[in-house]
Parts: C-alpha cells; sequence; structure tokens
C-alpha cells in the first residue's frame, strides 16, 4: 500500500528509467480510502518536501479511478 502523500517521494531509480521519472504513474491499482489523525507535525515537516504539482496530478488520476 502506497498513500498518495509517500508517492509524492517516489521516483524509479533502476536501471533504464529516464531522467523523466518523477513522479511514479499509478498502473493497475486498487484504491482504498482510509482516514488517518491529524498529525500538524507531520505535516509541517512534509510540507517543504512536498512536490504540489504530483500531488494534484496523483489525487487527479485517483479520483478518475475511483468514480
Amino acid at each position: 500500500m502506497v498513500r498518495l502523500i509517500t508517492h509524492n517521494l517516489l521516483a524509479c531509480h533502476a536501471r533504464g528509467c529516464t531522467t523523466n521519472n518523477f513522479p511514479l504513474l499509478f498502473r493497475d491499482v486498487q484504491i482504498n480510502l482510509q482516514e488517518q489523525e491529524f498529525n500538524p507535525d507531520f505535516i509541517k515537516n512534509f510540507l517543504p518536501k512536498l512536490e504540489w504539482r504530483a500531488l494534484v496530478d496523483a489525487a487527479t488520476l485517483a479520483r478518475t479511478r475511483i468514480s
């Protein structure tokens, strides 16, 4: 299971991957929605690392696969 926010950090490092390997694309996924407790410290520390466009694109793709 990969959380949407964790997905934001993943890139392909396998031999043969191109330099355009971020963000990873979802393929053949099963979506499971799970509520999490709000953790303000985690959010505060994670925000500087967040690639906003990649998060929006992944969330849009996930939403498309739900509906």
